[in-house]
């Protein structure tokens, strides 16, 4: 195994948070918060090679990265997000407007030159059919980052945080749904300075879980989930999706939705079954698990239970069976933006394990505290945020 040691100290961290200029994230690497730290955590990039590269400090508790360097979080203390969302860009931390009474979601654009964040706080919401999720009553706000003061409302209703708000991995546009009249969602996307209606969910949420829409890896495609069937903005990938993955209605909303690294495969969850789909048509199979992520467009990752009922990472091919990666497992996944390795914590060793594409182990990064991954990024700056969770 080719274990490579890496030692951060809180004077390594304390310097970041005052550096002259921000800290390109640029460079292959998951970003990952420092979770033993205390009232902050920090954020780190990681590099597969073994390079620990500090991008903020201890001040701050990360929520969001941007290629540039700029990060949004709270301040070190406040993981309720009750004192208002900052952005960090070198010296600076500037309050975000309409921020103090809470925030669910923060995005950037892909070329880190807008912010996007839901005004509001999260609540539980239970819903006619005995679906819960988190709901936040509020406003989509966007901001450009060099002047965070002007940010502008974009649009007003109900936003499900499991639903938040999500940049294309090209351009200055963002996907999200919004419920603004009680029979239905919606599914929009802003793009320079315009809103659009892509699709309408009538069900009481979209997903409780994780996102039921995705982008390509380019960008240039949209895909989501609508009533039973898989679609694009380009017409129909699937029919009969729900009746295929969640025959129990429990599953239903259970949603995650997310591209192979390739762009020519989809991978949609219901529940504890993900199957994977040909975007141009046609099943490829059907995997046990929730999805997580892809590894790379040669298998997915997913989690549920062993035959022990312990919360298993698993690792399915495209053919073949199904392998563990990692028990007791409840952590972010992160997957290369170009598909060549992901990544994953082993929390209670303090590690950070890179596998390639095939599953094959690359690298086991020791660290001195527990890493959790917010997403991994590139050469060229690229993020990949993780496609599903616990």
């Amino acid at each position: 195994m080719r274990l490579a040691i890496l030692a951060a100290s809180v004077a390594v961290l304390a310097g970041a948070a005052g550096a002259g200029g921000m800290l390109q994230v640029r460079g292959p690497g998951v970003l990952a918060s420092n979770l033993t730290s205390g009232p902050g955590v920090g954020l780190y990039r990681i590099a597969p090679g073994g390079g620990l590269h500090p991008i903020v400090g201890l001040d701050l508790i990360p929520r969001a990265a941007a290629p540039t360097g700029a990060v949004a979080g709270f301040r070190a203390g406040d993981r309720d997000g009750k004192q208002g969302l900052i952005l960090a860009r070198g010296k600076s931390r500037d309050e975000l407007p309409h921020s103090s009474s809470g925030v669910g979601c923060v995005a950037f654009s892909a070329d880190g030159s807008l912010i996007a964040y839901v005004s509001g706080e999260p609540t539980l919401t239970h819903a006619s059919s005995g679906i819960q999720y988190f709901r936040i009553e509020g406003t989509l706000w966007l901001a450009d980052v060099a002047h965070p003061e002007q940010a502008r409302a974009i649009e007003t209703g109900a936003f499900a945080t499991s639903e938040c708000p999500l940049p294309s991995p090209s351009g200055r546009k963002f996907a999200y749904f919004v419920q603004k009249t009680p029979d239905a969602w919606q599914l929009h996307v802003y793009r320079d300075g315009g809103v659009s209606t892509v699709a309408d969910e009538p069900g009481p949420v979209p997903s409780n879980h994780d996102r039921s829409f995705t982008w390509s890896p380019n960008g240039g495609t949209l895909a989501f989930i609508r009533g039973d069937d898989l679609f694009t903005r380009q017409g129909r990938v699937s029919q009969g999706v729900t009746k295929l993955l969640a025959p129990r209605s429990d599953a239903r909303y259970a949603r995650a939705l997310d591209f192979s690294s390739d762009g020519r495969l989809l991978a949609v969850s219901f529940g504890d079954r993900t199957g994977i789909f040909r975007l141009k048509g046609g099943l490829v199979r059907v995997v046990f698990g929730h999805l997580r992520e892809w590894s790379g467009s040669r298998g997915v990752l997913t989690e549920g239970v062993d035959t022990h009922f312990v919360p298993t990472l698993f690792r399915s091919p495209l053919r073949g069976p199904r392998r563990s990666i990692a028990r007791h497992f409840k952590l972010p996944v992160v997957s290369d933006p170009a598909g060549a390795w992901f990544a994953y914590p082993k929390p209670e060793r303090r590690q950070l394990v890179f596998r390639r594409a095939d599953g094959s182990l690359l690298r086991t990064i020791q660290l001195n505290f527990m890493p959790a991954p917010l997403a991994a990024t590139d050469r060229s700056g690229r993020l990949s945020l993780p496609a599903g969770s616990y």
